[in-house]
């Protein structure tokens, strides 16, 4: 009789623990900034990440990345030649692609490609591309680059706030804008 009443009270003391760790655990967690996320909390929330795609020559390309806000700064203006910045936030900016791209004059097969965006002087930039993916966070891939796109820097007549990536048909080429705040960055490739 009394192994009958004492397994249920067992049970019920250990779920009642159990809840309260979890709710006294979830503000200490939020508390400490430095305190290692799960894998879940890791993953960016929806809004944070973008897709651009286009079809050029019946082929599709894609684009994904996150969308870092301004927040008053200007980045861009203060990185200075030879940095590398993975064109976004968290998990690097990644290109998919269904046929064969021409860039800077080098074939790239279709497939997957990180981006990173490479200050090459005071007022040039090139777009990257490096047949790693799935990078997060820092620090920038610095070597390994399989291609590299040219950018036009511009001043933009409108602001972004958040970073926002476009990839579209140019009459048969391919062409990638990058706005930031006033930056707009252009290039264009070719597709086979």
């Amino acid at each position: 009789m009394k192994t009958r009443t004492l397994l249920p009270m067992l049970l019920l003391l250990c779920c009642a623990c159990s809840s309260q760790a979890q709710n006294s655990a979830a503000p200490a967690a939020a508390a400490n900034n430095d305190a290692p996320m799960s894998a879940q909390a890791q993953k960016p929330a929806p809004a944070e990440r973008a897709d651009a795609a286009a079809t050029v020559k019946g082929k599709k390309i894609s684009i994904n990345y996150g969308r870092p806000s301004m927040k008053g700064r200007d980045l861009l203006a203060q990185a200075p030649v030879g940095t590398v910045w993975r064109v976004g936030m968290n998990q690097a900016t990644e290109i998919t692609t269904e046929g064969d791209l021409l860039v800077g004059g080098k074939e790239l097969k279709a497939g997957k490609y990180s981006l990173w965006v490479r200050r090459t002087g005071d007022d040039s930039w090139t777009l990257a591309f490096h047949p790693k993916t799935g990078v997060w966070g820092a620090p920038p891939l610095r070597e390994g680059y399989v291609a590299e796109l040219p950018l036009k820097l511009e001043k933009s007549a409108d602001t972004s706030e958040l970073l926002s990536i476009n990839v579209a048909d140019a009459n048969g080429d391919g062409e990638v804008k990058i706005h930031w705040g006033t930056a707009l960055m252009t290039g264009k490739f070719g597709v086979k």
